[in-house]
């Protein structure tokens, strides 16, 4: 009797201690299904990009930091997935689909090549985000500066004063009459640059000379066949090419006492000589809000693209110094900064 009553009391302890240890694993499953639900719950935010230069670096830290802002961190309350055509947009279309692929919720795609490439395989997929291009009807991403609802996309649009960039020129090198313009044939947002550029240019008295580049390894050849025809200013508008390989322009420039007119900050604070310039940090910013937007809920074809306009003068007095010109005391007190003055860059409040 004591036998059978000891056998029972130890298959008991036994069950127990099974069923304990199946109700523990149970919980820890749950657990960890529940830590797997809640990384899945994260969002996933792809950007496609042109590849590293100044301005898409300074476009780059305020969108992360405007995402921030906006509570999604990069790895803890959102993922970014950063992919870079390296300045080959041969490659963007790769990249757009491997974005797709990882399941983004929205593609933020930056520069307008980068941004056409990125429309033609995600459209319809996945939203999209574009990101400083100046031209985005032209470029066939937006049928209108309100969208279109269901179109599937919206962005931020970096529309450069060219009127007010050419007439540094004058300003500058009063007697300018012919000026260079080095440009990538391939990129549509510098095809509409050259467009807006002409009949203002001739309102001017000055001939635009082109010089087309393909890849960045030109930029240095276009340069120096400026010089060689004799223009008395280089303008660098929105080309990534160029803009990648822009300190060939400069060493130019140098030898041939060449003024460069460029087109946004970044590169006057490289050794252009000069600008008036969209804040690129304000844009950034602002394309992170748009993908906040978005990915709570906001059909993007209802959101308008936003539009910049450079409204700050950025003077570089070294690369007046080194192109042989001057900046007159009435330009100076304009500047909203003036980088390579003899004690430190200045800016006005």
């Amino acid at each position: 009797m004591f036998g059978r009553t000891k056998s029972r009391r130890l298959f008991n302890d036994h069950f127990l201690t099974v069923v304990l240890t199946v109700a523990a694993l149970t919980c820890s499953c749950s657990r960890a299904r529940e830590g797997r639900s809640q990384e899945t719950r994260i969002p996933v935010i792809g950007v496609a990009t042109y590849g590293a230069h100044p301005i898409l670096d300074v476009i780059a830290d305020a969108f992360k930091a405007g995402l921030r802002a906006r509570g999604y961190e990069d790895g803890k309350s959102a993922r970014i997935l950063w992919k870079s055509v390296e300045g080959d947009v041969n490659l963007a279309s790769a990249v757009a689909r491997s974005l797709v692929e990882s399941n983004a919720n929205v593609i933020v795609s930056i520069t307008t090549p980068v941004s056409q490439a990125v429309a033609r395989v995600a459209r319809g997929k996945v939203p999209i985000v574009f990101c400083g291009v100046t031209d985005p009807i032209g470029a066939g991403l937006v049928s209108s500066w309100e969208n279109t609802p269901g179109s599937g996309i919206t962005g931020t649009s970096d529309r450069w004063p060219y009127a007010e960039q050419l007439d540094l020129i004058k300003a500058i090198v009063p007697k300018a009459r012919r000026v260079g313009f080095p440009y990538n044939a391939g990129e549509a947002n510098s095809r509409y640059a050259l467009e807006q550029i002409l009949p203002l240019a001739a309102a001017r008295g000055f001939e635009i000379v082109p010089a087309v580049v393909t890849s960045m390894a030109d930029v240095r050849r276009a340069a120096e066949s400026l010089a060689d025809r004799g223009v008395d200013a280089i303008y660098v508008s929105s080309d990534n090419t160029v803009m990648a390989g822009f300190e060939a322009v400069l060493k130019v420039a140098h030898q041939r006492k060449i003024p460069v007119i460029v087109g946004e900050s970044a590169n006057v604070e490289r050794g252009g000589l000069a600008t008036y310039s969209v804040d690129y940090r304000r844009l950034g910013d602002a394309t992170a809000d748009l993908v906040v937007r978005v990915l709570k809920g906001e059909d993007p074809g209802r959101i308008p693209v936003v539009t910049f306009h450079g409204e700050q003068l950025y003077l570089n007095e070294e690369a007046a110094r080194r192109m042989g010109v001057s900046l007159s005391p009435q330009l100076r007190a304009k500047a909203f900064k003036i980088y390579g003055a003899p004690a430190a860059s200045r800016e006005h409040p």
